[in-house]
């Protein structure tokens, strides 16, 4: 629409200039052709006072004062035309050259009967001379126009030679700086489908404001990551008490044992308190706290897990966070009879990341782990650094493997393997989302009847005393 209306509005200006340069044009071919009159009906004048002087024709007195009508006459259309002209005082000069003449010569052809006698020449002389003045001067006027008339054809030209070459430039410059723009924008929505295709709720920032439907696009988009995000971590959420869901049991065992711990030292200190002595009952107590404290830390881990908290990132020890999350399933892990093995490096360095998203990528690892066991397997953590800067989490297990053919789609979204109603194929692709947007990646490695290893590379952070040594040493 802008180029639209430019164009529209060039176009009318260029027809206008072009209206206005031809009518002008006319006008001074018009002034021309009257002004050519003017010096043949000067120069005819001119011939009559010869014949006069001559007197080679009676009746030519009474033609040259018709010529001097016709002159004046010329000289009265001219006047209006002349009035707003820059030649307006050579014009003025002609006029007055004729005035004078026509004075003169009245005065010598009084009553129609000239005086051309000999005993008169300084009267002949004068009208001759005012004649050739006259003349030269009428002359000098029409080559002025002349030359008026043929600038006149170079600004036409000029302006149907410049001014269509502006025009076309500065639409170029115009088209080319809308389609940068567009293009621009277009190469940031391009990358911003890819970044949500990866899993990172990037929104594009608007550095051209136009509005224009690129723009409105680009809004929309942005809207729709901020609504995909919101979802995400509400999908995330579900996922943690799915996850929740599935080791509930192994939960419900394990608090269950200190519970019964208290249920019976309880019984026994209401029964023998009275034949207990101090040290007894003391040590009875401390069991009940013990217990009570041990239930308690089971039930803190769980909340903590559960809890729905705004994303942080902060530096992290990944063997923390590994044993923490073990502990909210190891007793789940135990009912079906897999042994869980943890080989973790220790003094790991620090990983930039949001505990409990991080805490969910390797729950949900693990319960993939058990899920794909069964009964009876055993399931490997294992931990270390490697030498490009990365933190490396392995997590095995001896189930039946994953086929050649899904290993490509295992982390798409909605992609699963179970049985309907036994997986909506959401766990891995939160987790490729969540590894994704700490600046990591996830491996898969299985063969068929050898398990599956999923591994997990998270960047290191660097202290700011490392970070000097390689700037110097670079």
């Amino acid at each position: 629409m802008l180029l639209n209306s430019i164009t529209f509005v060039l176009i009318l200006a260029l027809v206008s200039i072009y209206t206005y340069q031809l009518v002008t044009l006319e006008n001074k071919l018009v002034t021309m052709e009257m002004v050519d009159d003017l010096f043949n009906s000067i120069l005819e004048l001119r011939q009559y006072e010869k014949n006069i002087m001559l007197r080679l024709n009676e009746d030519s007195v009474r033609q040259a004062g018709e010529s001097l009508q016709v002159v004046d006459g010329y000289f009265a259309k001219l006047a209006p035309e002349f009035s707003r002209s820059a030649k307006k005082n050579i014009f003025i000069h002609v006029k007055d050259n004729f005035e004078e003449y026509r004075n003169v010569f009245n005065t010598w052809c009084a009553d129609g009967k000239c005086i051309t006698d000999s005993a008169s020449p300084k009267d002949n002389r004068l009208v001759q001379q005012l004649g050739q003045t006259l003349v030269g001067n009428a002359a000098d006027l029409v080559r002025l126009n002349r030359k008026n008339i043929s600038l006149g054809f170079k600004e036409i030209l000029f302006w149907m030679t410049f001014l269509p070459a502006f025009i076309f430039m500065g639409g170029a410059i115009l088209f080319f700086s809308q389609v940068r723009s567009i293009l621009n924008r277009l190469s940031s929505l391009k990358q911003g489908t890819k970044d949500l295709a990866a899993g990172e709720f990037k929104v594009i920032p608007i550095t051209d404001a136009s509005p224009d439907e690129i723009s409105g696009l680009i809004n929309h988009f942005n809207q729709m990551v901020e609504t995909l995000e919101h979802k995400q971590e509400q999908l995330v959420q579900s996922k943690k008490m799915a996850s929740i869901g599935t080791f509930s049991s192994g939960i419900a065992h394990e608090i269950n044992n200190p519970l019964n711990n208290i249920s019976l030292s309880t019984d026994t200190l209401l029964e023998e308190y009275d034949t207990m002595d101090e040290e007894e009952i003391l040590e009875i107590l401390g069991d009940i706290m013990e217990q009570t404290d041990r239930a308690s830390k089971i039930v803190k881990n769980l909340l903590d897990f559960s809890r729905a908290q705004s994303s942080e990132m902060q530096p992290l020890y990944i063997d923390y966070i590994l044993h923490k999350t073990t502990n909210l399933i190891l007793n789940e892990l135990r009912i079906h009879k897999i042994e869980l093995h943890k080989k973790i490096d220790d003094l790991l360095s620090q990983v930039n990341g949001d505990l409990q998203k991080l805490q969910q990528v390797f729950l949900n690892l693990i319960i993939n782990a058990e899920q794909a066991i069964g009964t009876h397997g055993t399931i490997t953590v294992q931990a270390r650094e490697t030498d490009d800067g990365y933190i490396q989490t392995d997590i095995t297990d001896t189930g039946p493997g994953i086929p050649e053919e899904n290993l490509e789609q295992i982390f798409d979204p909605f992609f699963t393997t179970k049985e309907a109603g036994r997986g909506t194929g959401l766990g891995l692709s939160i987790v490729y989302g969540i590894v994704k947007e700490h600046g990591g990646y996830i491996e898969v490695s299985s063969k068929l009847g050898k398990g599956a290893t999923f591994s997990v590379y998270l960047p290191i952070v660097r202290k700011e005393k490392e970070k000097s040594k390689e700037e110097e040493e670079r």
